[in-house]
């Protein structure tokens, strides 16, 4: 194993999408680059047609625009603003869509982003797909939802109790194509080798607690936590799409 930190990338990744037990169209998407050089997550929203497009859209110009930017030797700063202009270019796309296409014009979706830079994991992200780090046995969210409810944690105006209740969940405060512009957040993240890392959107994490989550992902086959994971969010009832990409870290 190299001990340089700074080789540190993903050595495997799966992706899976289910369309869960009660929508009648997936309008969740996923990317992994096939040289594992950055991964997408996005879930789309917005009538009948404009969630799936709205999804196809973000990810296809988010990663061409990525597939344009890449260096195997980016430095952090390089990798960030590169994930944060694929979104900007991903949002315009989504934005003027819907814009030219009355049947689209509400239409949006979340887009996370994220690559390895240097031996760290560089994030970015609007809505509320979440990016997860196991690491020994701790699972840590890495980013913060861009949805009302979490406005209100951060401000402490609801208790735990009026949180679970919260019909503000859903409601995004930042999304793709519900603007011209948007402002994408970015992390920079430390990585360790074995470290397994879960991107996934809302009809994972609204159907199951974190802590449940970590167990599924003890095991060592990522296509077997993958498939867990998908089988308990419908079990617990599969409210929405349900999209995972799990990559580990070598």
């Amino acid at each position: 194993m190299n001990e340089d930190a700074s080789s540190l990338g993903v050595i495997q990744a799966v992706a899976r999408s289910d369309v869960g037990r009660v929508r009648v169209r997936n309008e969740d998407l996923t990317l992994i680059d096939p040289a594992l050089r950055w991964a997408i997550v996005a879930d789309g929203m917005g009538g009948y047609r404009g969630g799936d497009i709205a999804a196809r859209i973000g990810v296809e110009v988010s990663s061409k625009s990525l597939d344009r930017a890449y260096s195997a030797q980016w430095a952090v700063s390089e990798a960030s603003r590169a994930l944060a202009a694929a979104i900007q270019e991903a949002n315009l796309a989504v934005y003027r869509a819907g814009d030219e296409d009355p049947e689209l014009i509400n239409m949006g979706s979340t887009l996370l982003l994220v690559s390895p830079a240097s031996g760290h994991l560089v994030s970015a992200h609007v809505g509320d797909s979440r990016l997860y780090r196991l690491r020994k046995g701790d699972l840590r969210r890495l980013t913060r939802d861009h949805t009302l409810l979490q406005d209100y944690i951060d401000d402490g105006t609801l208790s735990d109790e009026e949180v679970r209740l919260s019909g503000a969940r859903g409601v995004l405060t930042r999304a793709l194509g519900v603007h011209e512009t948007v402002e994408p957040e970015t992390g920079v993240h430390d990585l360790a080798c074995d470290d397994l890392l879960l991107m996934c959107s809302d009809g994972l994490t609204d159907m199951l607690h974190e802590e449940d989550i970590a167990e599924l992902l003890s095991g060592d086959s990522l296509d077997t936590a993958a498939d867990a994971l998908v089988l308990a969010a419908n079990a617990r009832g599969g409210r929405d799409n349900i999209s995972v990409v799990l990559m580990r870290i070598g």
